[in-house]
């Protein structure tokens, strides 16, 4: 089960039970150009402790942590923007 985050542009999703934790992994805190992320304050059921969202207001819903997360533990609804192919 995630955990589900409404900021101003979109939903970020952490689904805690896939995620290798912020010790083992935490790419999620690092790739944020906000550094939105910081460690939970409980483990999951492996024993990891997953990311929480902090100032999920400012959230630009870049999408960096849903790109680069391993697991795919992170999931990131914004906007709908159109894309152009050349």
């Amino acid at each position: 089960m995630g955990i589900a985050v409404q900021n101003h542009e979109g939903k970020v999703r952490i689904f805690q039970e896939l995620c290798k934790g912020i010790e083992e992994c935490g790419i999620c805190l690092h790739v944020c150009p906000k550094k939105l992320f910081k460690p939970a304050v409980t483990l999951n059921h492996k024993g990891y402790r997953p990311p929480d969202i902090a100032e999920q207001q400012s959230c630009t819903s870049c999408e960096n942590c849903m790109i680069f997360c391993p697991d795919m533990a992170v999931a990131v609804a914004g906007k709908t923007r159109k894309r152009h192919v050349k």
